[in-house]
């Protein structure tokens, strides 16, 4: 899997936007199928999955999200750490995944977003160098 960007979700600080995200994800957790959760909320940086409370903070785990449409259907895969733990769930920041899959949740921040222009806006700047005046 290629890694496409980095995060910018800190422990105080979420810099992402966060979707709400109605669908449920297959999770792996040490090689093995841990069950298939819903997903409360999504960003770009990561998600929470409900109902999960088998994976210690700091694990490692891959996820995978099957969406289907009228003409064709797509298995996308993101792998993540656990980075919080409630007694709702818990909280996994992406660590890598492969291009279609984060294009996929680009399009699902800007189309269930109340501001899609304000997360186009974030897009961009994201893919902007940022450079120095001239002296």
């Amino acid at each position: 899997m290629a890694i496409t960007g980095t995060s910018k979700i800190t422990p105080d600080k979420r810099l992402d936007m966060r979707v709400i995200f109605t669908r449920t994800v297959k999770v792996f957790s040490q090689g093995k199928l841990q069950g298939q959760f819903p997903v409360r909320n999504l960003s770009l940086g990561g998600l929470f999955i409900e109902g999960i409370h088998d994976i210690p903070v700091g694990q490692d785990c891959r996820l995978e999200l099957y969406e289907t449409g009228n003409r064709s259907s797509l298995i996308l895969k993101f792998t993540g750490t656990v980075r919080r733990k409630t007694e709702e769930g818990i909280g996994i920041i992406f660590t890598g995944m492969e291009d279609d899959s984060f294009m996929f949740l680009q399009t699902m921040v800007l189309y269930s977003s109340d501001d899609p222009i304000g997360v186009a806006v974030h897009f961009f700047e994201d893919f902007v160098p940022k450079f120095e005046p001239a002296p």
